[in-house]
């Protein structure tokens, strides 16, 4: 009998993929807590931590031999959580609850993630919304928020109204919000 337990990731990940039961219990018995524990500290819901776990460990059970990972198994399982988090986050609509549960969690430093690679990814994602925006209301935006001009400043230069300029920094933040709001959830 193969003691599977002291097999390292990699080796159990290619006994899985040739068809090795007990390699994909190894990986279950391995990591099936840490996950758990990672999706409730996010969703602070125990039955709900447990669903998004089974359903990470039954969509890596289906893949089997067609599974592809390019990182380390446990960036792999810890991935996958956070995007089935995700997707729980977007179905109760209340993102904005469980940004700042992430933003918190990856603040204690429990996130496995480097965290200067994930602020230059962030960063980088910003900047490219921002080149996205129209492009009147990114002048507005970028006036108001790289030169730190004030609402009668950037009216005064741009020849517009203060109401108009505060309007389109606020659309600019509105437009900004929904579309860094998934960038945020899969880097945290």
């Amino acid at each position: 009998m193969r003691l599977y337990e002291a097999f390292s990731d990699v080796d159990l990940l290619e006994l899985f993929k040739h068809g090795d039961q007990k390699a994909y219990e190894e990986i279950y018995r391995r990591y099936w807590s840490l996950l758990y524990i990672s999706a409730c500290k996010i969703l602070k819901d125990e039955d709900e931590a447990k669903d998004v776990v089974q359903e990470v460990f039954i969509s890596f059970l289906d893949k089997g031999a067609r599974l592809q990972i390019s990182v380390s198994l446990s960036v792999y399982l810890y991935s996958s959580i956070r995007y089935k988090v995700l997707d729980k986050i977007k179905h109760k609509k209340v993102s904005e609850n469980y940004l700042l549960s992430l933003y918190n969690y990856s603040e204690a430093g429990e996130s496995v993630a480097d965290e200067k690679l994930i602020e230059k990814e962030l960063i980088f994602q910003m900047e490219r919304a921002i080149l996205l925006l129209p492009e009147k209301m990114r002048i507005v935006f970028e006036l108001s928020r790289n030169q730190q001009l004030s609402h009668k400043e950037i009216a005064k230069m741009l020849d517009i109204s203060d109401k108009t300029v505060k309007k389109q920094i606020n659309n600019a933040l509105k437009i900004l919000k929904i579309k860094l709001s998934d960038a945020i959830m899969l880097f945290l």
